[in-house]
């Protein structure tokens, strides 16, 4: 279980990685800022993997999943806020980088805790 995590996580960074690196060279969205959306992504990943490991009923996975996927809304939504007002140039690309990490790493998530949920009903 804990290499499905860990691949879970390898491949989000990767891909997220491979997102912002094509951003920045093919489409000229030039951002400074993308490797703090992906290490603040791959912590809430990191911290919410741990609190699926901590919580081994299968039938309270529902309220995390939808806890954790509501913390990590607020949270993001105000490091965006955050942003918007200390950025002075460059917002929207920071933003760009940002959206297309948060798709990645919650799809991975939900693939990760679909499997989980599935190996944890057995």
């Amino acid at each position: 279980m804990i290499l499905k995590s860990i691949s879970a996580i390898l491949i989000a960074v990767g891909l997220s990685f491979i997102y912002s690196f094509l951003l920045n060279s093919q489409f000229n969205q030039l951002s400074d800022m993308w490797w703090q959306s992906l290490s603040f992504f791959t912590i809430l990943f990191i911290i919410s993997i741990l609190i699926y490991f901590i919580k081994t009923d299968g039938k309270t996975y529902a309220g995390i999943l939808l806890a954790s996927s509501i913390i990590k809304f607020i949270l993001s939504t105000a490091l965006i806020v955050i942003y918007l007002f200390t950025l002075k140039g460059g917002f929207l690309t920071f933003f760009i980088h940002f959206i297309g990490h948060y798709v990645l790493f919650t799809v991975f998530e939900m693939r990760y805790l679909l499997q989980l949920i599935k190996t944890k009903q057995k």
